[in-house]
């Protein structure tokens, strides 16, 4: 494991791509240190092909004495010239290679992340800042760091040499630095808070565009045309975060570019502070080209202002994403969220004793103080209007919330004392937003469990599945060439026999059926219900065609059960809300005008 750690700094810079691959690692050192010293070897093999040249050329030497340094600098152009095309091919390697290991671990701590963080804003933002390329940004700061290791290399080469020739000069040079180095680092941090800033800004954007160019929502685009209006948020976000990244970046380059100058003026001046010792005759003419070449390099190619400034700064930047790494790696988590299911769980009895909750970061009471039982083999409903807590109950039973008061005990323990194994092999869910995988129709409920094919035939998909082409190997969605989409009420049959094939004892439907017509919602609740027969089984519905299959009703309201019982008990009551409910829905269930409720 490379996330082992809760702190991340510098040295995990360099200690985490070594985690990750020793050999990659060390080839890109041996060949930033190679990229380093190649320069400042120029400087004397120059030099020594000038003089050697002029030498033979004055006839006080022979042609001979030209072979070894030319050989040297055609070595290096070679170098020059195939270096970049192989790297190109290793670097492609080591990519896939990175997120081939470094993917899987940043997506198993996100799996155990507690539910609580998924629905917080802020700690979504954090995601979106770490995860989507946390194997590249981990490459990223490697390579920087090799930047700099190269680059403090090449500029101690040159110095050291320059220091031989002219050791004030050289002083000087290392002053001229020291500015710069400091705007560098400043840089690179301002660019990593407005980074942060933005992804808020960022992740709207991203929802904006998924809109705009998914298929999902391609039939509302035509029907409302409401392309143009999102599109023009679009815009605004855009041009909002283009223009603080502008400032920002101007800013920087205004002060890169002074720096540059400071650099190329010291140049100028070191070029003719090296004449002088030229024309004593303590440095040759070989040296002197050599090293204004070295010195050249370094400042008239903007190497020292843009170079250093964009490695400080990187460095700096990627400091900044460390720590919010730091802060992701910190998030609770459940350590068990990514065990499978307990195959073998049952239980007799679900008891809410005293429950209270409220989502985090706010104050209202979703759950205020409500107790009821679940009893095994038995049907039950949750009735209520929208925000009265149905959903919350679920998602406690199901363990996505930890942080209630009261308890919630099965079967006399609780449900904080269960494992996240037990907890998931308790119940299946089938949620209003069901998930349509685009696989095939076969992997599509095999996720879930075995025996597909007696799944298909109970919740009546058998001749839909006959129509296509490869049967239950068909692939789903139109991302493939022969891929097939269903219908509205076929991809909801596909998410209910998810739920048959999976082995908990406890099935709940959470309102899968809302886009369905009241009389075929109601037909589909009870064949479910059929299906689910000897299993224990809660509804949700704002619809109550369904709940005359309950054996007990629990009314919710304001977060509290204000109503429970069966239907027949609960529609004499006087001045019942459930009855106000059911009488004014009946209604709907009216076929050639008589009622169809009975379904």
């Amino acid at each position: 494991m490379i996330l082992k750690q809760k702190r991340f700094g510098y040295p995990d810079m360099i200690t985490m791509p070594f985690k990750t691959s020793p050999f990659y690692s060390i080839i890109f050192i041996i060949k930033y240190i190679a990229d380093a010293l190649i320069p400042v070897f120029s400087i004397f093999i120059t030099a020594n092909f000038i003089n050697s040249a002029m030498a033979a050329y004055n006839k006080k030497a022979g042609i001979s004495s030209v072979y070894i340094p030319v050989a040297l600098l055609t070595a290096i152009m070679i170098y020059n010239t195939t270096i970049g095309t192989i790297m190109n091919f290793i670097e492609c390697k080591r990519n896939i290679y990175f997120r081939k290991r470094l993917t899987p671990e940043i997506l198993e701590k996100q799996a155990k992340l507690e539910y609580r963080h998924i629905e917080n804003p802020d700690a979504a933002d954090l995601i979106e800042r770490v995860c989507p390329k946390f194997s590249d940004n981990i490459w990223n700061m490697y390579s920087q760091i090799l930047n700099a290791l190269n680059l403090v290399i090449y500029v101690l080469g040159i110095l050291i040499t320059l220091a031989t020739q002219v050791w004030w000069v050289a002083l000087g040079m290392i002053i001229s630095l020291v500015p710069i180095l400091y705007i560098s680092q400043k840089a690179g941090k301002r660019m990593y808070d407005a980074d942060r800033e933005l992804s808020k800004v960022d992740r709207r954007m991203n929802y904006l565009s998924d809109i705009m160019k998914s298929r999902a929502a391609v039939e509302e685009r035509s029907l409302y045309g409401y392309t143009g209006n999102l599109n023009n948020q679009y815009i605004k976000k855009f041009d909002f975060a283009r223009k603080v990244k502008l400032k920002v970046e101007s800013k920087n380059f205004i002060r890169g570019k002074m720096g540059g100058l400071v650099a190329s003026v010291y140049t100028i001046i070191i070029m003719f502070a090296l004449l002088i010792p030229v024309s004593k005759g303590d440095i040759d003419l070989g040296m002197f080209i050599g090293l204004m070449n070295g010195v050249f390099g370094l400042t008239m190619t903007n190497m020292i202002s843009w170079s250093v400034a964009g490695i400080i700064g990187g460095v700096a930047s990627k400091r900044e994403y460390f720590k919010d790494l730091t802060e992701f790696m910190n998030l609770e988590e459940h350590g068990e969220a990514a065990d499978l299911p307990d195959k073998n769980i049952l239980f007799n009895k679900i008891e809410f004793k005293n429950v209270s909750f409220k989502y985090p970061g706010t104050d209202k009471l979703i759950l205020d103080d409500i107790s009821f039982t679940i009893e095994s083999g038995r049907h039950y409903s949750l009735v209520g209007v929208n925000g009265a807590g149905k959903t919350t109950i679920i998602k406690l039973i199901t363990g996505l919330y930890t942080n209630y008061g009261g308890e919630i005990l099965i079967d006399g323990r609780s449900l904080r004392d269960f494992t996240q194994s037990e907890i998931k092999g308790l119940s299946s869910v089938v949620y209003q937003d069901f998930a349509k995988y685009y696989i095939s129709l076969y992997d599509n409920i095999a996720i879930a469990g075995d025996d597909v094919d007696n799944a298909i035939e109970l919740v009546g998909l058998s001749d839909a599945v006959k129509k296509l082409k490869d049967g239950v190997d068909t692939h789903l969605g139109k991302i493939y060439d022969n891929g097939v989409d269903l219908s509205g009420g076929e991809w909801q049959r596909v998410a209910m026999a998810r739920s048959v094939v999976n082995n908990a004892p406890l099935k709940i439907l959470d309102e899968p059926t809302a886009a369905l017509d009241p009389v075929s919602e109601s037909a589909v609740y009870k064949n479910f219900e059929r299906i689910s027969k000897n299993k224990t089984t809660i509804f949700i519905s704002h619809r109550l065609g369904s709940t005359k299959l309950a054996d007990i009703i629990f009314v919710l309201s304001d977060g509290k059960i204000i109503e429970s019982g069966s239907h027949s008990e609960l529609m004499t009551l006087e001045n019942g809300i459930y009855a106000e409910m059911f009488d004014s829905q009946a209604e709907w269930y009216k076929i050639n005008g008589e009622a169809d409720i009975n379904v």
